[in-house]
């Protein structure tokens, strides 16, 4: 829990100024990992979210999720991830390379992303997760993050398989991480946060629950009670808290409507000086706000569920490839494996 330090804790300070950290610290390798993994529990989190939306069937999803997550957390690639970056040449993974494995992990089962959706994809994952590095304040939080990250992960459609294939890949991390030591996980954090600075884009989901401003800057303190909660439990499925957090909405919304009832009921008549005084309904207003605003925020009329999730489409294969796409399915696992590995060897 970030909660865990205390604020007199010198090592619990917050780690938010980048400018005292030589570049080479600010751009190690072994931060690799910890890209990819958070940033592809991110993508699993959308894909989830729009294979729900899109009505796609049951067993279509969970293979979906379970094939990404294998390619995702393959031991193999894991450990080429960590070997590589212990190397005396080993380089910082680019934005341009990263975003290629995750183009490639994110179709290696039996949907599709265009190429504006995929765009839409990698703004999710990066500015999310950029949020949850911006709320830390100390190292050992990415740590956490990442193993909420798998946790959440897990829930999604849980098997044995994957079950066993997130603990194993929780120890590992474990084990590389504590293997660093102090200055070496420093370095690493500082990495992850100052790799992430390059991402402004605003996202309707954060603009909503009130932590990123209209200019795309994220706010330190939001004067909501479930602000405290989303920043404990950072790097859980944002998504689904969401839209937890709007079913709470709407029942304490309907609280005044239970009260009309019961006056009506009652015979109890408000005057129209009292209508005056009416607070202000929060969920018409917000909607009125995104009307208003649409053109310069989102990319379409966005409901009260909205979460820029929508934006993001998946498309089936071809009802003439999908029996050869799902007998192929268990075999391209591996083979994609492979070409993650060969492109991460070929790196300068």
């Amino acid at each position: 829990m970030f909660s865990s330090h205390s604020p007199s804790d010198s090592s619990s300070r917050p780690q938010n100024t980048m400018a005292k950290f030589s570049p080479h610290q600010l751009s190690n390798p072994r931060a690799n990992v910890f890209i990819l993994v958070n940033l592809g529990c991110e993508m699993l989190y959308v894909i989830d979210q729009r294979l729900k939306a899109q009505q796609i069937a049951q067993d279509k999803s969970m293979q979906v999720i379970h094939d990404v997550t294998t390619v995702l957390l393959e031991p193999k690639f894991i450990d080429s991830l960590l070997n590589g970056s212990k190397h005396n040449n080993a380089q910082l993974l680019t934005a341009e390379h990263c975003k290629f494995m995750l183009n490639d992990i994110a179709t290696c089962s039996l949907m599709r992303l265009d190429e504006q959706s995929m765009a839409k994809l990698w703004n999710l994952m990066t500015v999310v997760y950029k949020w949850q590095l911006f709320v830390s304040r100390h190292q050992h939080h990415l740590l956490e993050i990442t193993f909420r990250h798998l946790e959440a992960v897990n829930r999604l459609y849980p098997d044995a398989k994957r079950h066993m294939l997130i603990d194993f890949t929780k120890n590992t991390l474990l084990d590389f991480w504590n293997a660093c030591g102090e200055e070496a996980q420093l370095s690493i954090y500082q990495t992850n946060r100052a790799w992430l600075q390059c991402f402004n884009t605003k996202i309707s989901l954060l603009i909503r629950l009130g932590f990123q401003a209209m200019d795309g800057s994220f706010i330190k303190e939001v004067d909501q009670e479930y602000f405290a909660d989303f920043v404990q439990t950072a790097g859980d499925n944002i998504y689904v808290k969401s839209a937890e957090q709007q079913q709470r909405e709407r029942e304490l919304e309907r609280e005044p409507n239970r009260m009309d009832q019961l006056a009506a009921q009652l015979n109890i008549h408000s005057s129209g000086s009292v209508d005056d005084l009416q607070p202000i309904n929060a969920r018409q207003f917000q909607q009125q706000f995104e009307q208003a605003f649409g053109s310069v925020l989102f990319d379409e009329p966005s409901s009260s569920s909205s979460t820029d999730c929508e934006f993001v489409q998946l498309q089936p294969t071809t009802p003439s490839s999908s029996s050869s796409e799902a007998a192929m399915a268990m075999s391209r696992g591996s083979t994609l494996n492979q070409n993650l590995l060969d492109l991460y060897s070929k790196m300068p």
